[in-house]
């Protein structure tokens, strides 16, 4: 399957469905492309065409495509980045993880960590919490709201309530982009609202994202890069993109 046929599926399991327009600017090529690969992505079975768009066949295909294909993709640097970042996590920490694949490593690797003791972890993502589970070191604390079958997040206002007195030492966030110029970009509204809220709380703020995410942008913003302490990625990330991160005063580390 071509790469950009697997980012399609990716958006549109995200979503009940995805116009054309939209697939055409969140991947920067044209509209007459886009019809092509939904067509040829409804040949094989994958989606069913609407008019201006598409949604995934199924709902078993949705969650298919949002939690076994999102942890598949770059799955060995994935695993570098979050056994990197679970190093920064310190006994009697506050921790927050968001439910991206990036993070769920993260949480595999810290798990392993026998030396911590007392660590809270805050998961805003159901897999998250159940990788955590068996921890007897770690403190799960589970917020409350609504539970996105297509992610396995957990969203909406009383996840919001639920930060409410709770001290934040260190939240680490995955992200659907990354740049200098747009900051930290996802493609749904309501998990972009949510890691608004987390990231204006949090002492310190810890970005794990994958090479591929320096070269696309998602539909909108949830931070700016002076907001974030530290970006932890791979050495597939291009160079000219983690110089302008690090002259913007961002500690930016390379699992290798």
């Amino acid at each position: 399957m071509l790469p950009r046929h697997e980012q399609i599926l990716k958006l549109l399991a995200g979503k009940d469905n995805v116009s054309v327009s939209e697939l055409s600017n969140l991947l920067k090529v044209s509209e007459a492309t886009i019809r092509t690969d939904l067509n040829s992505l409804a040949k094989k079975g994958k989606v069913n065409r609407l008019h201006g768009g598409a949604h995934l066949v199924e709902e078993r295909v949705r969650q298919e495509y949002t939690f076994q294909t999102r942890k598949s993709l770059n799955s060995q640097n994935k695993q570098k980045i979050g056994e990197l970042a679970s190093q920064f996590v310190d006994s009697l920490d506050s921790v927050l993880f968001d439910s991206s694949t990036t993070v769920l490593a993260m949480a595999q690797a810290l798990g392993k960590r026998e030396d911590l003791k007392d660590v809270t972890v805050i998961p805003v993502g159901i897999w998250t919490a159940i990788e955590l589970m068996g921890c007897s070191n770690i403190n799960v604390l589970l917020p409350g709201g609504y539970l996105r079958h297509t992610t396995g997040s957990i969203t909406g206002l009383p996840t919001s309530d639920f930060f409410n007195g709770l001290i934040i030492q260190k939240a680490f966030l995955g992200a659907w982009g990354i740049s200098s110029e747009n900051g930290l970009t996802d493609t749904h509204l309501l998990e972009i609202e949510l890691k608004k809220f987390i990231v204006s709380r949090a002492k310190k703020v810890f970005i794990l994202v994958d090479g591929d995410k320096f070269k696309q942008t998602g539909l909108s913003a949830f931070a700016n890069i002076n907001q974030v302490t530290t970006v932890i990625t791979d050495a597939s990330a291009p160079p000219e993109e983690i110089e302008k991160l690090r002259k913007a005063n961002i500690e930016v580390l390379i699992a290798t």
